[in-house]
């Protein structure tokens, strides 16, 4: 029953982070860049989660590819939000 608890968060998550993209797209000003870079960023690593999830079966291993992950998505969230501000 966990497993399907943490799948329907993940979902919800997802659906939330895409829903929200949209408002955020709308409403202009200074934030919006960072606000969407965030967004997409949280979206893409929701997702990419739930797929490890699905087929990265040795815990450990998805662990360690998720931190991973989470330090390459914060490295990117650093250099395109230059992109934004320069």
């Amino acid at each position: 029953m966990k497993a399907r608890r943490e799948t329907l968060g993940h979902w919800l998550l997802q659906r939330m982070t895409a829903a929200v993209l949209i408002p955020t797209i709308l409403i202009a000003n200074v934030s919006t860049p960072i606000l969407l870079n965030i967004l997409v960023f949280w979206h893409i690593h929701v997702g990419i989660e739930e797929i490890l999830t699905d087929y990265v079966h040795h815990e450990m291993t998805r662990k360690w590819i998720l931190i991973l992950f989470r330090v390459f998505c914060l490295i990117i969230i650093k250099y395109v939000f230059l992109f934004f501000v320069s």
